[in-house]
């Protein structure tokens, strides 16, 4: 369960990122944009309701590294596959760094636990 709420607010995150892209590409339709700003305002709200929830079950550092460093990969990923920016190799290898961080401290948290 712990997870679960962490998760889904990573998730509810990138979708509060993406509604805030559209909106900004949007920019010269008035509807588009402000109904994309307040689709990404709702999963903003969203996400900072999971994201408190789940800080009762998993300590604040092992959470945080997670949520933050999944949701730069998730929005990079989005970037790429969503609205078709570029992608190079250095930007690559900074996502296998960050997914190293992620499952390095998260296995550091696991032991500390005693897991």
């Amino acid at each position: 369960m712990k997870f679960v709420l962490l998760y889904s607010a990573l998730v509810a995150n990138i979708l509060t990122n993406i509604g805030f892209k559209l909106s900004a590409i949007n920019d010269a339709i008035p509807v588009k944009k402000w109904g994309y700003l307040g689709i990404g305002l709702v999963f903003g709200l969203i996400n900072s309701v999971l994201f408190t929830e789940s800080l009762k079950y998993v300590n604040f550092g092992e959470a945080s590294a997670v949520f933050f460093a999944l949701t730069v990969i998730g929005l990079y990923g989005s970037s790429y596959f969503i609205f078709h920016e570029p992608v190079n190799s250095i930007g690559l290898i900074g996502v296998v760094l960050i997914t190293a961080g992620v499952i390095i401290i998260s296995y550091s948290m696991t032991k500390v636990k005693g897991v």
